[in-house]
């Protein structure tokens, strides 16, 4: 089977998708696939077509690519691909759309609205009326771009980043806990939940829990299996499977929570649909704990892919 691997583009998230296609590549090489590296740029499906390949392996993120546009892209040509569609993929990348599906279907998600840049800068919202602190969110980018933490008015200022990747921008209340995040994978048709864990970013070779910071995680982590109570962690496995169903997910995603200090109660951020796969991301570091190895999880997505579409 001919793989090809696209990687790359122009978005924020360029170099974090070129580092993922980079071990995606070794891993299906280990399995005996031959694969191509085809970077997102003009003329990349002329090249899809030299190469004759069987399947693209989707390893772009963020607006403008991960977000339904390579997708629908490939749909057109007739190519196949891992990951969910090209709708599905849109609405995912989406964080107001996917908001306002976790409200119309009663999932729990920290307090929200939107904002215009033309409204703040006339001065017509008042942040004291939402309340401190707050997450302002660009809300078609990648988790770890266009998100600040504003704490007090102070720091309202900081928002104006946000409005530099587009707008209208995502108002999140924060909410004080820990984050958590839970992998989805298809197999056989079957929609399964890998282990509920925390994730620690890894610096310098050490384990890095900030409880005040934001947890947005850009670099290597270390993940350690949640030690909540089982009701809760049996909630959030119920949480993440309809977010899987209402968002139309398909093959692979991963779905964050922030479980509140003060009850405990888990609050769903949001899901990924192109979720970072290096053997050191958190979803790789889910299914290892779940007895999947790296080259497994890999080719299981890949080849969930090609028995759904081909």
């Amino acid at each position: 089977m001919k793989v090809a691997i696209v990687y790359g583009g122009f978005s924020s998230e360029k170099q974090a998708s070129a580092e993922n296609a980079k071990y995606i590549e070794k891993a299906l090489q280990t399995k005996g696939y031959d694969t191509y590296m085809v970077p997102y740029e003009k003329g990349f499906v002329q090249s899809l077509k030299e190469i004759e390949t069987d399947i693209v392996y989707v390893c772009v993120q963020g607006k403008g690519h991960g977000d339904g546009t390579v997708q629908r892209i490939l749909e057109q040509e007739g190519i196949l691909f891992t990951g969910s569609d090209s709708r599905a993929a849109a609405v995912i990348n989406d964080k107001i759309v996917s908001k306002k599906l976790f409200d119309q279907f009663g999932l729990r998600t920290p307090r929200w609205e939107t904002l215009e840049k033309e409204v703040y800068e006339q001065g017509l919202w008042d942040a004291n009326t939402f309340g401190y602190p707050f997450v302002a969110k660009a809300p078609s980018e990648g988790g770890s771009f266009g998100i600040v933490l504003i704490r007090n008015e102070d720091e309202l200022h900081l928002i104006k980043e946000v409005f530099a990747y587009e707008s209208p921008i995502l108002i999140e209340e924060f909410i004080p806990g820990d984050f958590y995040t839970i992998g989805v994978l298809e197999q056989k048709g079957e929609v399964k939940t890998l282990p509920c864990v925390q994730g620690l970013e890894m610096q310098g070779g050490h384990e890095k829990d900030d409880p005040d910071s934001l947890k947005v995680f850009t670099g290597d982590y270390a993940v350690r299996e949640a030690s909540l109570p089982e009701d809760i962690i049996y909630q959030m496995d119920v949480m993440t499977k309809e977010v899987f169903r209402i968002t139309d997910a398909r093959g692979i995603a991963r779905i964050d929570f922030m479980v509140a200090k003060k009850d405990l109660q888990p609050y769903i951020l949001e899901i990924n649909a192109v979720p970072g796969l290096k053997p050191r991301s958190l979803l790789p570091g889910e299914a290892k704990l779940a007895g999947i190895s790296y080259e497994d999880l890999i080719e299981g997505v890949l080849l969930e892919a090609w028995e759904k579409r081909r």
